[in-house]
């Protein structure tokens, strides 16, 4: 069973390639589609995706967390997991 999430990564001190090259090659996260152009400077990649077999947001960070700091050990990262299945909402209108 999968879960989907939209996972946000801020990140300083690496490159924007080199996030990508972990998030989405390595572990298959897809860059969002709501990506936008000036946020690619920022520290800053959306990326839309689920996790597998049982698997907690905390490990999945903590693999892709692992996987940055091999590159470059003094960069920072931090990452923002939505669930996307059973997100509050509001209703209006008549009822149906």
């Amino acid at each position: 069973m999968s879960r989907c999430y939209k996972l946000d990564v801020r990140f300083k001190g690496i490159s924007l390639e080199e996030v990508k090259k972990i998030v989405c090659e390595k572990f298959g996260w897809a860059e969002g589609s709501s990506y936008e152009e000036t946020k690619k400077d920022a520290g800053y990649l959306e990326c839309d995706g689920s996790l597998y077999g049982g698997m907690s947001e905390k490990e999945a960070h903590d693999q892709i967390y692992s996987e940055l700091k091999k590159i470059k050990r003094d960069c920072k990262v931090k990452t923002i997991f939505t669930y996307l299945e059973e997100l509050p909402y509001e209703e209006y209108g008549d009822e149906l």
